[in-house]
């Protein structure tokens, strides 16, 4: 699948076509994709959130950081 990254403060959104913003990772495997979305939020439900971005097309990811 074809992934592009864009990054906010907050909010990371992973899309599977080009929607003018991000950059293009490239073409990537299931696995690959997984190992991202799990290293941008290690708790996410990781099944639903793959299903989400292979069906809509996107898949937006609210994070939260800690300020030290």
């Amino acid at each position: 699948m074809r992934i592009w990254k864009y990054e906010e403060k907050n909010l990371v959104k992973i899309y599977k076509e080009d929607h003018g913003e991000g950059i293009f990772l490239g073409d990537l495997d299931e696995a690959s994709i997984r190992a991202m979305i799990l290293e941008i939020k290690p708790n996410i439900k990781i099944d639903q959130a793959y299903t989400t971005l292979d069906y809509f097309g996107m898949l937006p990811i609210l994070i939260n950081k800690k300020h030290y």
